[in-house]
């Protein structure tokens, strides 16, 4: 009995790593979204300035696990809020949390960006108010670069509203039917080969190299099997290990992908898929030996984290239009992008912390500073 409240009692446990990696990610977006706008890629953007291959890199380097992880994080975090919630209490929480978020950010964030790109690209003329008429009444590719409708960055509160859905059903069936399922004593060497499972999943409901699939795998996978404790102490054994093979397959990739320029190839899709798996594998035990803190700064910024991802962008997209009028070098350029943005945005998010009625709004629960619900 004592064993078993033991391992109930450490399945309950905070855990600060999870909330840490998620806002560490989140912070990730200011210098990936600055960098864009210096992609030599050709891919459009809301405000592009010029090609460069050392930004560009660093998108590149980044770009293949950081969203990825954060569905994972959203798996795991799933399967501690289930063990307190009713399948009902998560589907309402999961209405309030994301999908009002979202309606709300399409509406203000995102249609403010997608008026700025079109300003900028196609040199609207009329003022934000007016552009409503456009968002709302022309479709094409969904990025919103053209200033047409896009979820924008959104799009991952859109994917995680219907992957959570859908989990839940998953889940409560598994539930019913095999009761004792378990992946506690999962063998480490089996670990690697799991990456097939978003792999095969990637072609089902793919829009534009965002898939509802993969993301789907990647929850489960973080729900199953990453969320639990002797396969997270494997993780944390091998960490090392994990982000060494990470790291050769991001060089490898980058080079391959900027600075040779070949944009497609069947070497290049495995380099991304290993850095996307083992990425994963090696942050999760890293993160868990290294980051599992809780002091004063990591509860401001888990407690800002969903803020600053739904309105980094909005500013972003502000501040490098301003910065297209100038003649400064790239490398300030960047700079300030990062700067202002981080800023404004946390600026931001006090002033929504304050109003009851914005919180609401935003998904944000009350004002304080502490940790939100590991959910």
């Amino acid at each position: 009995m004592r064993i078993a409240k033991g391992k109930a009692d450490k399945m309950n446990e905070r855990k600060y790593y999870i909330d840490n990696l998620r806002w560490f990610c989140i912070l990730l977006l200011i210098p990936f979204h600055s960098a864009m706008a210096w992609n030599c890629w050709g891919e459009g953007n809301y405000i592009w300035l010029y090609e460069n291959k050392i930004l560009s890199s660093l998108i590149a380097i980044i770009s293949p696990w950081y969203m990825p992880l954060l569905f994972v994080l959203a798996g795991m975090s799933a399967r501690y809020s289930l063990k307190r919630r009713s399948y009902k209490q998560f589907a309402l929480e999961r209405v309030k949390k994301l999908l009002i978020p979202l309606i709300t950010g399409v509406l203000t964030v995102v249609a403010y960006m997608a008026y700025m790109a079109d300003k900028y690209n196609n040199n609207y003329g009329g003022n934000f108010l007016e552009h409503y008429q456009v968002f709302f009444t022309n479709i094409s590719d969904l990025t919103g670069y053209d200033g047409y409708f896009t979820p924008g960055h959104l799009w991952f509160l859109l994917y995680l509203f219907i992957i959570s859905m859908v989990s839940m059903l998953v889940i409560a069936l598994q539930r019913k039917i095999f009761q004792k399922l378990s992946f506690s004593k999962f063998k480490t060497f089996l670990l690697p080969f799991l990456m097939a499972f978003p792999l095969i999943m990637t072609p089902i409901l793919d829009f534009g190299g965002k898939s509802i699939g993969k993301d789907l795998a990647l929850f489960l996978l973080g729900y199953y099997i990453l969320s639990e404790e002797s396969i997270l102490e494997k993780l944390t054994k091998y960490r090392y290990a994990y982000l060494i093979i990470m790291l050769i397959c991001d060089i490898a990739m980058v080079y391959l992908f900027v600075w040779k320029e070949k944009q497609t190839g069947i070497l290049l899709s495995a380099y991304n898929i290993y850095v996307l798996w083992f990425g994963i594998l090696g942050l999760l035990g890293l993160a868990r030996c290294k980051f599992d803190q809780n002091n004063s700064f990591t509860r401001y910024m888990s407690s800002r984290s969903f803020m600053i991802y739904i309105f980094h962008f909005g500013w972003l997209v502000a501040i490098q239009y301003c910065l297209s009028k100038t003649t400064l070098a790239i490398t300030f350029s960047f700079i300030i992008s990062i700067t202002a943005t981080l800023v404004l945005t946390l600026l931001t998010c006090e002033f929504v912390k304050r109003v009851p009625a914005l919180r609401c709004l935003f998904g944000e629960k009350r004002r304080g500073t502490g940790f939100p619900k590991q959910q």
